[in-house]
């Protein structure tokens, strides 16, 4: 089972902040320069284990499909998620921890 890694420090919709705990500390999302889109597909991934396809991210997200690419290859090259797979099947996961 999946330990959440996830704190909710404010309020939905309006400063809605969450941040990531690590193994050694706290990071603050924010600080990383992720957006809420990007915030909500890590709850998403990591705390109710889910996968996302790009198709799925701009569905859940209402984005566009060059948008959702950015965003989930951000998510990657920060180290909060990995991608599994290649093309159309390609899904994207939550990291427990990260490098620091």
């Amino acid at each position: 089972m999946a330990t959440n890694i996830y704190q909710s420090t404010g309020a939905w919709p309006g400063d809605h902040i969450l941040e990531l705990i690590p193994r050694a500390g706290v990071t603050n999302l924010r600080e990383l320069g992720l957006n809420e889109r990007q915030i909500e597909a890590l709850r998403l991934m990591v705390n109710e284990g889910r996968k996302l396809s790009n198709r799925e991210y701009r569905e859940a997200l209402g984005v566009t499909h060059v948008t959702a690419f950015r965003d989930l290859t951000r998510l990657v090259d920060l180290g909060l998620a990995r991608a599994e797979g290649a093309g159309r099947g390609r899904k994207y996961a939550g990291v427990e921890s990260r490098q620091m």
